[in-house]
């Protein structure tokens, strides 16, 4: 994928946006999303992605009809929908690729708004004809930005405190996960670190760890789960939302690599490092293709 700014410049602009005009998606403009929703690299563990953006056109008014999110998305001009197999580290993938459309989309200056609870799983599962192994883990509304916030959008925004972003010395590591990571250390892969700490995540938990190897262009991604998440999301039958927020933290780090010239591969190669925190998993490994 391609776009007209630097992919961290589009990451720093973008927020959720969940206020919408009262505007349908230009012909030309959704031809472009699902232009670039087929080229969208595969994640991580390479799992098969089925994506769909419906959308309400001239004559096709009611294509949005009963893709309810409870109030919370004020007159969206789309949805992005999309299904993964329901297998080991599929999440991860699936928010990989669901965050390069984000990026395309705040290219193209929609507004877009990351789902994970509040939507009407069954409905969107229908219009996307989900199979039995499949499951729809989020979804994207897309429209054209409001330019006044609704009373619910800012107490959302307000109450996940979506502004604030964690230190650099609580995410990005060298050597262990118990060692900060400096800037200076982080040498070229600054703006990759910058990327992955100013992404969306489930309620801003900001799960994703980082740590470099010891003289090597090798990042290794952990999951710092919070307490009783995972628990809590099943019991309201939602997906394992932090993996997706460890997807968007892969796709921020590998773009932004990509487009500086420090391409590299993804690969599962745990380190096994000694005494991991407590509710910290090791998920991936990103390794540098420069000898």
């Amino acid at each position: 994928m391609t776009f007209s700014k630097p992919v961290l410049d589009l990451v720093s602009s973008r927020t959720s946006c969940r206020t919408y005009e009262k505007r349908m998606l230009e012909t030309e403009t959704a031809g472009r999303i699902r232009r670039f929703m087929s080229e969208i690299p595969p994640g991580p563990f390479g799992s098969s992605i089925r994506l769909l953006l419906s959308a309400s056109a001239e004559g096709d008014e009611q294509a949005l009809k009963g893709l309810g999110t409870y109030g919370v998305i004020q007159n969206p001009a789309g949805f992005v929908i999309g299904t993964v197999r329901n297998v080991e580290r599929s999440l991860v993938d699936y928010g990989y690729c669901l965050e390069s459309i984000v990026l395309g989309l705040e290219d193209l200056g929609l507004g877009s708004c990351w789902l994970g609870g509040i939507f009407r799983k069954s409905r969107f599962a229908e219009k996307i004809a989900c199979i039995a192994d499949e499951c729809v883990p989020a979804v994207l509304s897309v429209g054209y930005p409001k330019g006044r916030r609704s009373l619910v959008d800012n107490l959302i925004r307000a109450g996940a405190r979506s502004h604030k972003r964690r230190p650099w010395s609580e995410l990005f590591f060298s050597e262990s996960l118990a060692k900060p990571l400096t800037r200076t250390e982080a040498g070229p892969y600054a703006a990759c670190f910058d990327a992955v700490r100013l992404g969306p995540s489930a309620s801003n938990k900001q799960p994703w760890r980082i740590v470099r190897e010891s003289g090597d262009a090798v990042f290794h991604f952990y999951l710092a789960r919070s307490p009783g998440y995972a628990e809590r999301s099943k019991q309201r039958g939602m997906a394992d939302l932090q993996q997706v927020d460890i997807g968007i933290a892969a796709c921020h780090f590998d773009m932004v690599a990509n487009e500086t010239g420090l391409s590299g591969r993804w690969a599962v190669r745990n380190p096994l490092y000694p005494n991991l925190p407590e509710f910290t998993e090791y998920i991936v490994t990103w390794i540098s293709s420069r000898p």
